[in-house]
C-alpha cells in the first residue's frame, strides 16, 4: 500500500467515525422530538439522519 493510499484510508476512517457520532446524536434528537410530539423537528431530524446514513454507506463501500 502506498503512502497516499494509507493517507486516504486514514481520512476515510476519520470521516466514518465522525459520521457515526453525528448519527448517534441525531438519533437522540429523533427520540426527544418523538417524546415531545414535535413533528416538524422530527421530520427534520429524520431527513438529516437519512443524509448522514447515505454518506456513511457511500464511504464504507
Amino acid at each position: 500500500m502506498t503512502y497516499s493510499q494509507m493517507w486516504n484510508n486514514a481520512g476515510n476512517e476519520a470521516e466514518i467515525l465522525y459520521l457515526e457520532e453525528q448519527i448517534k446524536t441525531v438519533k437522540k434528537e429523533v427520540k426527544r422530538a418523538e417524546a415531545a410530539g414535535l413533528q416538524e423537528i422530527l421530520d427534520q431530524a429524520n431527513r438529516k439522519l437519512a443524509e448522514l446514513e447515505a454518506k456513511l454507506d457511500e464511504l464504507e463501500e
